[in-house]
């Protein structure tokens, strides 16, 4: 082989060499850009993902507060009538009483009127005493004991009806054991008829 090919498989070589760190650089360079373009496609798709959510969000929330306002503008409306149709039966039921308003502008029922008081139940009469009795003759007065008056106070003053008669139980005897002998136990075996 003589100098000149030994020069040119060398230069083959070099050329082919520099040729592929060439296309590897512009295969690397290339790859890079695509990397870069997906990086900033996947940014811009979660940008736009973020965004979308962020509407949507708002949405709801000015659904939700769309709804609440509607709710409590019903709970009102259902307020006043429940106010309205408690005054018209007040209204019905006592003409005579005037129409109360109360914080919230709506009408009140009218406070209900005290039940009387009750009167003291008179005592029943103390129970006559024997001309010859010594209580009747001495000159200390006789009162009954604090526990009678309580009983007489507390005691029902009306007759049972018939049917009340009807419903309390019988009056029956205690029952009581006669007192006996008891058997002995039989000491040989126990035989039945069949």
């Amino acid at each position: 082989m003589t100098l000149i090919q030994a020069n040119f498989l060398v230069v083959c070589l070099a050329v082919g060499a520099v040729g592929a760190l060439l296309g590897l650089w512009v295969f690397s360079h290339r790859l890079g850009r695509q990397l870069d373009a997906q990086r900033r496609a996947s940014d811009s798709e979660r940008e736009q993902v973020r965004l979308a959510i962020r509407a949507e969000l708002a949405l709801l929330g000015q659904q939700q507060t769309a709804h609440q306002k509607a709710q409590r503008l019903a709970l009102a409306r259902w307020q006043a009538e429940q106010d309205a149709r408690r005054l018209a039966e007040w209204q019905a039921l006592s003409p005579a009483l005037p129409t109360l308003t109360g914080i919230r502008g709506g009408p009140v029922a009218p406070p209900v009127a005290p039940s009387p008081p009750q009167r003291p139940r008179p005592l029943p009469p103390v129970p006559a005493l024997h001309e010859d009795s010594e209580l009747q003759n001495s000159r200390v007065p006789f009162t009954l004991p604090a526990a009678v008056h309580e009983e007489a106070e507390w005691a029902p003053e009306r007759e049972l009806t018939d049917e009340e008669i009807d419903a309390l139980p019988p009056d029956l005897p205690v029952p009581t054991r006669v007192p006996g002998r008891k058997l002995p136990a039989p000491k040989g075996p126990v035989l039945r008829n069949l």
